[in-house]
């Protein structure tokens, strides 16, 4: 994990940044030992169980280091938004969920607001919709794909079977947290898929299908 504060790293420092470490950005609002606490992390690359490990120990470090965090009580002041940005081709449904269910537990303290630039792709298209309503961004320039879930299976023919019920069942469950955090019905969203073609969006069109909600 790689966090920035305002007191900028060498060019020489962020050459020993590792791959996987650039994959997954936390950054400072603003800088120091002395400054406040980090509140942006990244998703820049694949999502994959290592990125996904990143993200998951990244938003508990942003959520006080709490596994569950304590509701906001009556009366008490909301902490500081946190900000995900995301830029991905997409990556495995299963990491996707995780890192959406942990999400879900910081905004039970903590507004998450998404930012999608680049390309927002596959698995990255639920990130960005999950993020607290009206706190979703998308850059002018970015695209957006969404297409069904696949997979590679082998073994025996029951194995196979198996796998393809599994990823069936997983590609249910993502069509209801799209349907869920946009404009879209499960029905639309079937109906895409149906197609077995990637479909790309422009940053507008993911604003009238209700997948972000601001063009910045």
């Amino acid at each position: 994990m790689v966090i920035f504060n305002n007191d900028t790293e060498t060019e020489e420092e962020q050459e020993e940044i590792s791959d996987h470490q650039a994959a997954m950005v936390m950054a400072a609002m603003a800088g120091g030992p002395e400054g406040p606490e980090p509140s942006t992390i990244g998703l820049v690359g694949d999502l994959n169980e290592e990125s996904a490990q990143e993200l998951y120990h990244g938003f508990m470090q942003l959520n006080g280091g709490k596994v569950f965090p304590n509701p906001v009580e009556e009366g008490e002041e909301r902490p500081d938004d946190v900000h995900f940005l995301i830029s991905t081709g997409g990556g495995a449904v299963y990491d996707m969920f995780g890192v959406i269910d942990v999400m879900n537990i910081v905004k039970r303290r903590r507004d998450v607001a998404t930012l999608g630039t680049g390309k927002v792709f596959s698995a990255g298209v639920p990130l960005l919709a999950s993020g607290t309503k009206g706190k979703r961004f998308v850059t002018r320039n970015v695209r957006i794909m969404m297409h069904r879930c696949s997979t590679a299976s082998m073994g025996t023919t029951a194995d196979m079977k198996s796998s393809h019920d599994e990823m069936r069942l997983m590609e249910d469950q993502m069509v209801q947290v799209i349907a869920e955090n946009s404009k879209l019905s499960v029905g639309e969203i079937h109906n895409m898929f149906s197609k077995n073609t990637d479909e790309y969006f422009s940053a507008e069109e993911a604003i009238e299908m209700g997948l972000a909600d601001e063009i910045i």
